[in-house]
């Protein structure tokens, strides 16, 4: 916590004075009653302490919460200029990073979706969403569905403010996006990836398999690179679908294929047919919840990606991608490096990617830097 880690976890804690309730201020301070900063409570919880400030005399209140929103918002503009005509969809907060920890929200152009996340967050939910809508403007403001048993949230999801949307229309790049709000995820969208699809867009070339595609994102910047071909493939038909949807209003339909199959399947059909592709891109869900999941997560990414890596050209690349926080960057390069060379194959590490700069972290927090994307030549 010295350092700047913002969780205060219920073993650190020797005593709690008085009897503060689930989403109560409370100050934090060191054996020797050094103040270390302030949070919301949630006794339950095996993290009964997010750290909201670390400056004694500033008071938890709707003005704190105005500050972070409206400091959250000016970087975002300021620094990171969005939004932009071709970017309209973003991440506005993003809880420890924005110093708003139990919240996330997302910019989808003139709807606004938060997620809350902690019970001091929850009781005060109200006033964050008027924040949120005064500061970008937004005219819709959608809370998410979560369930958090120990903070005692179980929120479906539900207009808060504003009229209902049919769907989520955004831009990203230049891409156009229309999602339908049956087929989001989360906040709706990975906008952590955005710079991912970038650098794939620049690194793609004849012909790209995109595992895990979702709406087809990384396809989509393979397509408006210099993919000749692309086939994306997710486990659900709905998304597939959608995904087509998109390509063929941004006139990439004709370079791209989209395939409904369930990945650990196709990925050794493909193989055993002989079919090559110059870029494979696997990006599968959180395969490592928490450290005591990260064995078994080690050796499904030694399997994804040794089955990624039969695929592959001489010379061409694998992106491999990981949102398990619990897995750091070297464990998911051992990993990857692993099955390949299970499948017989040599690795060059060119370029790692993580989630973008509207998603920040506190520099001592290693939790909130989850997003991985290696960028790995593949020689046999």
């Amino acid at each position: 916590m010295w350092a700047g880690h913002p969780w205060v976890f219920a073993q650190a804690i020797e005593r709690v004075d008085g009897a503060p309730g689930r989403g109560d201020p409370v100050r934090v301070r060191d054996p020797e009653g050094k103040f270390l900063g302030a949070g919301f409570y949630t006794p339950e919880s095996a993290i009964p302490i997010r750290l909201v400030t670390r400056d004694p005399d500033e008071p938890l209140d709707e003005a704190a919460l105005a500050r972070r929103i409206e400091r959250a918002a000016r970087y975002r503009r300021e620094t990171l200029g969005f939004p932009t005509e071709a970017t309209t969809g973003f991440r506005m907060i993003h809880a420890e990073g924005d110093g708003l920890p139990g919240l996330v929200a997302d910019v989808f152009g003139d709807v606004v979706v938060a997620q809350i996340g902690t019970a001091g967050m929850k009781r005060r939910e109200d006033v964050l969403f008027g924040h949120l809508q005064r500061v970008t403007g937004a005219k819709t403001i959608v809370r998410t569905a979560n369930r958090v048993k120990a903070e005692h949230i179980d929120d479906e999801w539900s207009v808060v403010r504003g009229p209902e949307p049919k769907a989520l229309r955004f831009r990203e790049r230049g891409f156009e996006y229309e999602v339908p709000i049956q087929l989001t995820q989360k906040t709706g969208y990975y906008f952590d990836q955005r710079d991912n699809r970038a650098r794939v867009e620049a690194f793609a070339h004849g012909r790209v398999l995109d595992a895990y595609s979702y709406l087809g994102s990384m396809g989509l910047a393979a397509a408006r690179g210099r993919a000749e071909s692309v086939l994306s493939v997710d486990s659900s038909a709905p998304v597939v679908a959608a995904g087509a949807t998109i390509a063929h209003h941004n006139g990439l339909a004709d370079r791209i294929e989209f395939r409904r199959d369930d990945i650990r399947k196709i990925l050794p059909v493909l193989a055993q047919r002989g079919e090559r592709f110059d870029v494979v891109i696997v990006d599968p869900p959180k395969l490592v919840p928490t450290r005591k999941h990260l064995e078994r997560g080690r050796r499904a990414y030694v399997e994804l990606n040794r089955l990624a890596a039969k695929l592959l050209e001489p010379g061409g690349l694998l992106v491999s991608c990981s949102c398990s926080a619990a897995m750091r960057p070297g464990d998911l390069l051992r990993a990857v490096n692993l099955g390949a060379r299970k499948a017989g194959k040599h690795l060059t590490l060119v370029d790692m990617g993580a989630q973008g700069a509207d998603h920040p972290t506190p520099a001592a927090f290693p939790e909130g830097r989850y997003l991985k994307a290696m960028f790995l030549r593949v020689d046999a």
